[in-house]
């Protein structure tokens, strides 16, 4: 499928549900959606639910930060809200660790210079990365289109993904 948001989470956008319905219109499919943030903006969260009830579609995942999180996410969902929803445990006692990419790379190096090494404890080349899928990035405001492909997150590619190929672009007829 594909994906309609990029180094942001999705519920940030109040506009999300309609690009989900635009890619729906064009592609006949929805993309996965996975948010940090489901409580930020229930209705928001609701519609989209509502949408891959409506359309079918993967299963759409909550990244769960803390057992506050998750009790607060039981109190707002019912069972039967969350039936298409993955929730994805990554607290600091959760079995699965948060990748080390981006913003969590600069915050461990901020935290070795002030002496506190154990501040992220994953090491480096653990196989963690926030891309999730290989394939077209498009960046309309920068005008610029990337061919992506996930990675763990390294010197060399911080961001958790690498860059196989890129182009610029002008305007949308260009794109095309």
């Amino acid at each position: 499928t594909g994906f309609c948001y990029w180094a942001t989470d999705p519920i940030d956008n109040p506009d999300y549900d309609r690009f989900l319905l635009d890619y729906h219109q064009i592609t006949g499919a929805l993309p996965q959606t996975t948010t940090a943030a489901p409580l930020k903006d229930e209705a928001l969260t609701r519609r989209v639910l509502e949408l891959f009830k409506r359309f079918g579609g993967v299963t759409n995942r909550f990244s769960v930060l803390s057992t506050k999180h998750l009790n607060q996410i039981h109190a707002a969902f019912s069972p039967e809200d969350l039936i298409g929803v993955e929730l994805i445990l990554q607290g600091k006692a959760a079995p699965t660790a948060k990748a080390f990419v981006g913003r969590a790379r600069a915050r461990k190096e901020k935290f070795k210079v002030a002496s506190k090494d154990d501040a992220t404890a994953l090491p480096e080349g653990y196989p963690t990365t926030i891309a999730c899928v290989s394939g077209f990035l498009v960046n309309m405001r920068q005008g610029r289109l990337q061919l992506v492909t996930p990675v763990p997150g390294s010197e060399r590619w911080p961001l958790g993904y690498r860059i196989v190929g890129q182009r610029f672009f002008r305007t949308p007829d260009e794109f095309r």
